[in-house]
């Protein structure tokens, strides 16, 4: 049997997909550099030999290393939408605010706010606890967030994680 990896293009995909996990298709396609056709092609074979794991999520397929834990895969898959990826560095950094709070530390409306909250609960990347009439709002894995978002701190190429990432490193010396 054929190495899987043996074809250039094959190997190429892979890197992008080691070095970005959780990243979707058009993702994968867009750092591999690729066409379209070819990326899916060898994709679909990369998952069909056993080399990778697609997740659907959605309207999309996301892809993973085979090593990567169903723990980590799901919370890259809450760290690769940029909302979601606001809600976990706010819980993690400050835990506790409720739906309105959490909406207005990262600027975005109420019913999106609650959207992505709802899907990071379904994830079990976040929990609730009820303060009276209000329910507030803490990451379950804070450490396991901060570890993931250093080591790939350039798959999300964005000034949130980096000041994160900053801030978390001091913390930790």
């Amino acid at each position: 049997m054929e190495d899987p990896l043996g074809q250039p293009t094959r190997r190429r995909i892979y890197e992008v997909v080691s070095d970005h996990p959780g990243a979707s298709a058009r993702e994968v396609q867009r750092h591999a550099r690729l066409g379209w056709g070819e990326t899916a092609y060898h994709l679909d074979q990369l998952t069909r030999a056993g080399v990778l794991r697609r997740e659907r999520g959605g309207r999309r397929d996301y892809y993973f290393r085979l090593e990567v834990t169903w723990d980590d895969r799901r919370l890259l898959l809450g760290l690769r939408s940029l909302t979601e990826r606001r809600i976990l560095l706010e819980l993690v950094e400050r835990p506790g605010p409720t739906l309105g709070e959490l909406s207005d530390r990262i600027g975005v409306g109420l019913s999106t706010s609650s959207f992505h909250v709802r899907h990071l609960l379904d994830l079990g990347l976040v929990h609730s606890v009820r303060d009276g009439n209000f329910r507030r709002f803490h990451a379950n894995h804070p450490e396991r967030t901060a570890e993931l978002l250093s080591k790939y701190r350039e798959s999300f190429q964005d000034r949130l994680v980096d000041a994160f990432v900053e801030t978390w490193s001091s913390l930790l010396r």
